[in-house]
């Protein structure tokens, strides 16, 4: 108590409530295998387009502007894959092997942004390299075949 408050006027401040609070995170249906096929396609194709285009570049030389412009939306559908591929509840069927496809899909994605980068071709190649290394091809060829999917062609990206 002050001096200037008159008795029994001060009371010191209560301890705050403790309210708890209750999020949840709205349940998306697990998709069924056919619609799996689907959104699965429809996820990955950005990026194997990206790649294709990048592949294409390379094999015919083009400078190292365009690839350096290439291997940046390389990884921009790289993260565009992964976020995707990660917001979807899949079928139990294909869900370890769609983790390990984001997973990949982060480890690439690092070369991939260091190759946008690079100050030669050189340079460049050893970052795709790596990118490819980290990447790999066995998760989305399982996927494909667990979802009843035709094999990746090359031509229908390019």
């Amino acid at each position: 108590m002050t001096p200037s408050e008159p008795a029994g006027a001060y009371a010191p401040p209560s301890p705050a409530r403790s309210v708890p609070v209750v999020r949840t995170t709205p349940t998306m249906p697990m998709l069924s295998l056919s619609a799996a096929g689907t959104k699965y396609l429809q996820i990955t194709r950005p990026y194997n387009v990206a790649l294709e285009r990048f592949e294409k570049a390379a094999n015919e030389n083009m400078s190292l502007t365009t690839l350096q412009a290439r291997a940046k939306a390389v990884a921009a559908a790289n993260l565009a894959e992964y976020s995707a591929l990660r917001s979807v509840v899949w079928p139990a069927k294909v869900s370890t092997q769609m983790r390990a496809l984001a997973k990949a899909d982060a480890a690439a994605r690092p070369q991939w942004l260091l190759a946008a980068a690079a100050g030669t071709k050189s340079e460049m190649a050893d970052h795709v390299q790596r990118a490819t290394a980290a990447g790999g091809k066995a998760p989305s060829t399982q996927i494909r075949q667990l979802l009843g999917l035709p094999k990746y062609d090359e031509k229908d990206y390019s």
